[in-house]
């Protein structure tokens, strides 16, 4: 149980992971999903020619074990994202690495959309790590030096609350 330091309200347990559904809405009104949009959990193809794959931007909570992820999807061209399709299952695919670019709005950080990335695929059962490549905007900042706890807390309250 936790009590948010901003309303005051109570709550159960504290979430450590935020994201988008998908990278579909820029690109597909919702009434031609079924016609323009194969979508699993990890991937994403969109007019089979936008190809997106789901992954974490984690965040280290300083003085904790625990970490903050964003749960974004980056898109990739499409050589990269075959390749990464073909080895999804194999066990040597760990570290592999692709360049992509940020397709999920995060909305406690000025814009996200587009910044480069770098999305290093890890073993079966995690979803790749996406690495900020601009080394000026604050969610690498924050990726490479980590977030409070309370920043974390500022997270949850604008992300779960009215404002």
């Amino acid at each position: 149980m936790w009590t948010c330091a901003l309303c005051k309200a109570q709550h159960s347990s504290l979430p450590l992971c935020f994201g988008a559904e998908a990278p579909w809405r820029a690109l597909a009104p919702e009434a031609e999903f079924d016609d323009r949009v194969e979508l699993t959990a990890d991937q994403c193809v969109v007019d089979e020619q936008h190809f997106f794959v789901r992954g974490h931007v984690e965040l280290p909570i300083i003085d904790s074990t625990d970490t903050f992820a964003w749960s974004v999807w980056c898109s990739l061209s499409e050589k990269s994202f075959r390749h990464m399709t073909e080895r999804w299952e194999d066990p040597e695919r760990d570290g592999d690495g692709y360049f992509g670019w940020l397709s999920s709005p995060i909305p406690v950080y000025p814009s996200t959309i587009h910044l480069k990335t770098n999305v290093r695929v890890r073993p079966i059962g995690l979803v790749p790590l996406i690495e900020i490549q601009d080394c000026e905007h604050p969610l690498f900042i924050d990726q490479r030096d980590g977030v409070t706890l309370a920043r974390v807390y500022e997270f949850v309250h604008a992300l779960t609350h009215e404002v």
